[in-house]
């Protein structure tokens, strides 16, 4: 990561930086949502050097796939498919309400539209009074 990236992380836009990062992720052989977070978590080490990086976060009542430096939580979901799929991240993303820093959900392998659009809408009014350089404090990244 280069001194600029870095700036960016720590001073400007941390989520910006992250999903910069999962844009260029180019994961292979991954099937489940497990080897795709170890996949995520060996890049994010890569290129962010210094910065911490943790997986399967937990503190209260907030458990997360990844946090990068305490102002990031990374959500996967693989195969985001199936009513009770979508009903568990959107009580996963609503524990996140309680955090000071930011979201991304991380949809990876097949996405069923119409809970996509849920998703979109269910993010839409999470993030209404949440102003930040890229985007809200609940981003969705599709992978």
């Amino acid at each position: 990561m280069g001194i600029l990236d870095k700036l960016k992380f720590h001073a400007l836009d941390s989520v910006g930086a992250v999903a910069g990062i999962i844009e260029k992720w180019a994961p292979t052989g991954c099937k489940t949502e497990k080897q795709y977070e170890n996949s995520l978590y060996l890049v994010l080490h890569a290129e962010l050097g210094d910065v911490q990086v943790t997986k399967q976060y937990a503190k209260g009542r907030i458990h997360a796939d990844l946090v990068v430096d305490d102002k990031v939580i990374i959500e996967l979901k693989h195969n985001l498919d199936s009513t009770a799929k979508f009903q568990r991240l959107v009580g996963q993303v609503e524990s996140y309400k309680e955090w000071n820093g930011r979201v991304i959900i991380l949809l990876t392998g097949t996405t069923e539209p119409n809970l996509r659009k849920q998703l979109d809408r269910h993010v839409e009014t999470l993030n209404e009074g949440w102003i930040f350089l890229s985007g809200g404090k609940v981003n969705i990244v599709q992978k």
